[in-house]
């Protein structure tokens, strides 16, 4: 069976030059023998992070979230635990990642409390901005994903200034930064896949109080 590649593309337009990037590596993982399919968040919108984690830790998790979880946010977390790699885009807005993008990565949380449910997974980072910040967004996706369990693929970090460039296609250095990217997804995909990885408990067992904790 072969590997499957998600994008998830975290900008307001699904034409604009992110989705165009994001379109750029999930073509070079398919010409590495991957199923791709790019997820719009704005096509499936979904309510801010509760903050259920801080309420009760226990029940912070994909089937226990007070929001569902199976709100908008249930069908990007579908697709992204099925897949085998994933790559997370965002615009640049005010030096920082999208609402959307720091949206998803707070309802994220449900998928790394109980368990690293995306231990291993292969990603790679795009950020697209006018003029400056595009290395803070790509942090501000690292750190967290990379606590999630994720790992980056290497020259999987892909960042692009389109401030005087109509399309993509007038750039064959970031054209050849996003084919790296995808194929070295890809490659990594298939080394490790099957691999175990070792992980914590899961957070919220250490904030438990004594007394839960001696009965379990």
């Amino acid at each position: 069976m072969g590997l499957h590649v998600l994008g998830v593309n975290a900008s307001a337009r699904t034409d604009g030059f992110t989705a165009e990037l994001l379109d750029e590596v999930l073509e070079a993982a398919r010409r590495k023998g991957a199923t791709t399919e790019r997820l719009d968040l704005v096509r499936h919108p979904f309510p801010l992070c509760a903050g259920n984690y801080s309420v009760d830790p226990a029940s912070c998790g994909p089937e226990t979230c007070v929001q569902g979880p199976w709100d908008g946010f249930g069908k990007v977390a579908e697709r992204i635990l099925s897949a085998d790699a994933v790559v997370f885009a965002t615009p640049v807005y005010w030096f920082s990642v999208s609402s959307r993008m720091k949206a998803l990565l707070e309802r994220m949380t449900s998928m790394e409390n109980q368990g690293l449910l995306n231990l291993g997974k292969p990603m790679a980072l795009l950020a697209v901005a006018e003029e400056e910040g595009a290395s803070q967004a790509l942090a501000q996706m690292l750190l967290p994903l990379s606590y999630m369990g994720f790992v980056l693929a290497p020259l999987g970090l892909v960042y692009a200034h389109h401030r005087g460039v109509g399309r993509l296609r007038e750039n064959p250095e970031l054209l050849e930064d996003a084919r790296i990217a995808g194929e070295n997804l890809v490659l990594m995909a298939e080394r490790l896949r099957g691999s175990s990885f070792q992980e914590p408990l899961p957070s919220h067992l250490y904030r438990a109080p004594a007394s839960r904790a001696a009965g379990d």
